[in-house]
């Protein structure tokens, strides 16, 4: 018997130190720990095309991320850049396998996240890149390195008196964590929603009463000496050289006058010399005009091999509405390369 239970005491210290040294290295893996990133009050808001923007940054190695947070009347939208702080489209990263894991208000979650949860095709956790949700509420086009809430009025209230915005998002598998201070958010939001003052209507000035003015009597002219007209003096011209002579016209002078006939070659002078600075300017604007149309040019090509990759990403998505014989707003623009049978159901 003794012997049994000295067995039985190896084997449960064996056991116990296989457990704890399997937690000790999950604990120690250096590739599950998340990223905490705050953006507090000294990022501050600011309104653009009635939209409220905050906007944080991050360096990553060589690179530098960008977070941009913008919320309006209808959405809320959270951008992830890389190496350019304007937050426009053309300038998101695109990801592969975005995943968003949480998003939390003052430390709860946000309902209309949850309900997106409960309400995705393949109900989670978690919502992963291109999962379709009912009424398209919630939208992750993690491709195009967006992810979009579109706001209910609980949601819009309950974002105007938070002070912290959490999102949960994976872009490499990774929990990256973004904190958004939303000090500064709710007075933006006002100006935004205020309405337009209401035009002010002026009253019609009284007209005033006519005033009858008595006519007096008209006094008798009187009598007005002829004078004899003097002889007109005869007229000379000073003109151009010949290359400028359809734009600058001939000065008139009294002839045989020395200073009238030099004030009006002063003048032909200074008008060629002004016709010479018009011929210049003119010369060098078509120069710019044609460098720019080249210029242009080159921005077009960049330009249409953007849009050939966004298309490739959006259509990508727009195929699982498509097999279902529906085509949702944002698939409006590639409903061209939809199969036949499929009908635009935006707006429906």
């Amino acid at each position: 018997m003794q012997d049994i239970a000295k067995k039985l005491f190896v084997s449960s210290m064996i056991a116990l130190l296989w457990v704890t040294s399997s937690v000790s290295v999950a604990a120690n893996n250096p590739f599950k720990k998340s990223k905490t990133y705050t953006f507090g009050s000294s990022v501050p808001w600011y309104e653009n095309n009635d939209t409220a923007i905050k906007s944080g940054s991050v360096r990553d190695g060589s690179n530098t991320n960008y977070y941009h947070l913008n919320i309006n009347k209808r959405q809320l939208l959270l951008r992830l850049g890389k190496n350019d702080p304007s937050g426009e489209l053309e300038n998101t990263r695109p990801l592969e396998n975005l995943t968003i894991s949480d998003v939390k208000v003052d430390g709860r979650r946000l309902p209309l996240f949850g309900w997106c949860l409960q309400n995705q095709q393949n109900a989670g956790k978690k919502l992963k890149q291109n999962a379709v949700v009912a009424n398209d509420v919630c939208i992750n086009a993690g491709g195009g390195g967006d992810f979009i809430i579109n706001l209910d009025d609980r949601s819009r209230a309950i974002l105007k008196a938070s002070k912290k915005v959490e999102f949960s998002v994976e872009p490499f598998g990774r929990v990256v964590k973004l904190n958004f201070n939303m000090a500064g958010y709710a007075p933006i939001m006002a100006k935004i929603n205020k309405p337009a003052p209401s035009p002010v209507v002026k009253k019609p000035k009284p007209k005033p009463k006519p005033v009858v003015v008595k006519a007096k009597p008209k006094p008798k002219p009187k009598p007005v000496a002829v004078k004899a007209k003097p002889k007109p003096a005869k007229v000379c011209h000073a003109r151009a050289p010949e290359e400028f002579k359809s734009a600058v016209q001939a000065v008139k002078f009294t002839c045989g006058n020395k200073a009238s006939k030099s004030r009006a070659e002063h003048k032909i002078a200074e008008s060629v010399v002004t016709e010479k600075k018009k011929r210049n300017a003119e010369r060098l604007a078509a120069e710019n005009e044609k460098l720019v149309r080249e210029l242009s040019t080159e921005d077009g090509k960049r330009e249409a091999v953007w849009e050939k990759q966004q298309a490739k990403l959006w259509i990508k998505r727009c195929e699982r509405h498509w097999a279902k014989k529906t085509s949702p707003c944002y698939c409006e623009k590639y409903l061209a390369q939809a199969p036949s049978g499929v009908k635009n159901t935006c707006g429906k």
